[in-house]
């Protein structure tokens, strides 16, 4: 069979099947054309979910009518000249691919006008295929209408959603960029009805235009700098929330690395991060609809992160912390007089601990409380000696792994060493000989056998570490005398992250007086 070249048309449909899957994919473009066009007005239409109409409205600079044609062009744009470029995107929009595969799949009009103008332009094209090119009056500013969305392609057209849940997807984008840019007013209209009108305003007060009251009464600020950048936004800790906001030099983007990282120090808790990092350590060009961004070095973003959670969401001191590496945390200056604020009111069935303090109860869970505080003991030790001590056993402990679970036990064997284990392997039996020190034999052997039973071929040191601690904290069910139970508080509030346990639990519930107060209708 020989081969041809495909028609333009078929070219931009498959270009189009890469960049808009559903209508949020169309607003996010047309949005992020406006945010470029330095607009500080954007108004959206929608209509039927998106499927009739996507309309974005903006007074930003406009595109000339010399322009406007070349807009609608495939790798046409203003926004580089060269392949350096790449590698220094300031802009959202760069490879000029968006409006192109738009308009091959739709029914499109633009209507735009430039403050050098005295008159507009309207563009309309269908299916790809330019209709008209007109002069009309215009605002200073530019119009995009999309209309019939996949119209001319039946096959897509089936994919899409019910009305209902393509507007939820179009809603999400619209979210995201709001928060992103509180100092701007955006309107949106939902089939002839407005269903927001975001004047300029605070971030702070955005979030609580937008989220729940559970979750904007409870946001810590977060600000925080090192040599890489700097973050900065909101956590609501302790506030679970299926959606939280991350962002990379003002772009909404996924990263399932530094995403699992966050929700490895806060839990499931609601956060909206704006990271600032050098244009050159990012690259934006890894996915058709530049939602997903790769970094030169994707460590050095999670120690970035790791330090601006754990300087911020301590709530009771601000010492200074060493975040080149989080193993290198320096332990807490531990403040007596501080202590003595603290009232230990009692414990419940065993497994909280009622602490009064600074006008607020917490109810401390013992068991992540013991296990944030083991944990960072075994990483300061580890980072003072780099490695856990070992104790020797008079009798080695056998225990039998599968032939899959010897193989992690080998992969991870330098890791384990370094966490205070010895061992020998006589297949199908591991013989353990040494545990680590101040672990006891029994809380040793379950962490192992977790580590190998669920445990990668490639393990972090934390992870072992959160694993071990575990295993040795004491439990619900512990009866502790207020000796213990003072011992206990004593040495959560040297850790520098009393929040939440190693694995993102959160460790206190906190309710304040004056709440308890108004439950009770004392004023």
């Amino acid at each position: 069979m020989k081969i041809k070249k495909l028609p333009e048309e078929v070219i931009n449909k498959i270009a189009a099947g890469e960049i808009v899957e559903r209508p949020a994919n169309v607003l996010k473009e047309l949005v992020e054309n406006s945010l470029d066009a330095n607009a500080n007005s954007i108004e959206i239409f929608v209509e039927k979910g998106g499927k009739r109409l996507i309309s974005v409205k903006d007074n930003g600079e406009g595109i000339s009518g010399d322009d406007i044609v070349n807009a609608v062009n495939r790798f046409a744009t203003s926004k580089i000249h060269s392949e350096e470029d790449l590698f220094y995107i300031t802009t959202y929009g760069f490879r000029g691919e968006a409006l192109s595969s738009i308009c091959a799949v739709s029914k499109f009009r633009m209507l735009s006008r430039t403050i050098d103008e005295p008159i507009g332009h309207e563009l309309l094209i269908e299916g790809g295929k330019i209709k008209s090119l007109t002069e009309k009056g215009s605002p200073i500013g530019t119009l995009v209408e999309v209309k019939d969305l996949f119209y001319n392609v039946p096959a897509r057209e089936k994919f899409l959603k019910s009305e209902k849940t393509e507007l939820i997807h179009i809603l999400d984008v619209f979210t995201r960029y709001v928060l992103k840019h509180p100092e701007k007013q955006f309107k949106i209209f939902v089939d002839g009805k407005e269903l927001y009108n975001l004047y300029p305003t605070t971030l702070e007060k955005r979030l609580e235009s937008l989220l729940s009251d559970k979750i904007t009464k409870n946001l810590t600020h977060i600000e925080y700098e090192n040599s890489l950048g700097k973050v900065k936004g909101f956590i609501s800790i302790g506030i679970e929330s299926k959606k939280s906001y991350l962002y990379i030099n003002g772009r909404p983007i996924r990263n399932a690395l530094i995403q699992s990282q966050i929700k490895k120090l806060i839990g499931s808790s609601f956060y909206i991060l704006f990271l600032e990092l050098p244009p050159y350590f990012v690259d934006y060009n890894v996915h058709p609809a530049k939602l997903e961004v790769k970094f030169r070095k994707e460590s050095q973003v999670i120690n970035l992160i790791k330090g601006a959670i754990t300087e911020n969401l301590n709530p009771f001191k601000r010492e200074s912390v060493s975040y080149d590496n989080i193993l290198k945390q320096e332990t807490a200056i531990y403040n007596a007089n501080k202590e003595e604020k603290f009232q230990i009111i009692g414990q419940v069935e065993d497994t909280f601990l009622i602490v009064y303090y600074n006008g607020e109860l917490y109810i401390i869970d013992q068991h992540v409380a013991h296990e944030r505080v083991l944990y960072e003991l075994l990483i300061n030790d580890y980072m003072e000696k780099g490695y856990i001590p070992s104790q020797k056993l008079i009798v080695p402990i056998p225990l039998k792994f599968t032939p899959d679970q010897i193989a992690k036990l080998v992969s991870l064997k330098e890791v384990l060493e370094k966490a205070g284990y010895r061992f020998k392997i006589q297949q199908p039996l591991v013989f353990i000989e040494a545990v680590p020190a101040d672990i006891t034999t029994s809380a040793a052997e379950e962490a192992l056998k977790e580590i190998i039973e669920t445990g990668d071929l490639y393990l972090p040191m934390e992870e072992v570490f959160s694993t071990m601690a575990c295993k040795q904290s004491i439990t619900a069910g512990d009866r502790l005398n207020k000796e213990k139970a003072q011992n206990l508080l004593k040495m959560w509030l040297k850790t520098n992250n009393p929040n939440l346990c190693p694995h993102g639990r959160p460790i206190y519930y906190k309710i304040s007086l004056d709440e308890i107060k108004k439950a009770v209708g004392r004023k």
